[in-house]
């Protein structure tokens, strides 16, 4: 297809980039510039739920096999106006057959919540 297995574009155009990958736990960092916020000078919701899906589908793929979104639910919790990197953790809940459940935090490097989600991630053939 013309690109490496888990390399993924649009996680390099909105400057994520993975730390940390396992069948159990993801972990990825965005480095987030003026191009990374709202109107309104925050962190885009948009940048925040690709970390939280992203992170969910590197941990769900960790075992080999492929994934897609089937849900996603997400609480915002806050933002921030700040032009420091934002940092994506996941940890699975279940790994079924057909779906892999994972729970994924987004924070800022001083420990503030920004988004707390749970992802289901359906197996494809």
């Amino acid at each position: 297809m013309g690109f490496e297995k888990g390399w993924n574009p649009f996680m390099e155009y909105n400057n994520i980039e993975v730390t940390e990958v396992s069948e159990q736990k993801s972990r990825m960092v965005a480095h987030i510039g003026p191009d990374s916020k709202n109107p309104y000078g925050m962190i885009h919701g948009g940048l925040i739920y690709t970390m939280i899906d992203c992170c969910a589908g590197i941990t769900a793929r960790a075992d080999g096999e492929s994934y897609v979104t089937q849900n996603a639910y997400i609480n915002y919790l806050s933002n921030t106006p700040d032009d420091h990197d934002i940092y994506a953790e996941s940890d699975v809940v279940r790994r079924g057959a057909s779906i892999v459940v994972v729970h994924v935090k987004v924070y800022t490097a001083d420990g503030k919540d920004i988004a707390d989600a749970t992802v289901d991630m359906f197996h494809i053939q």
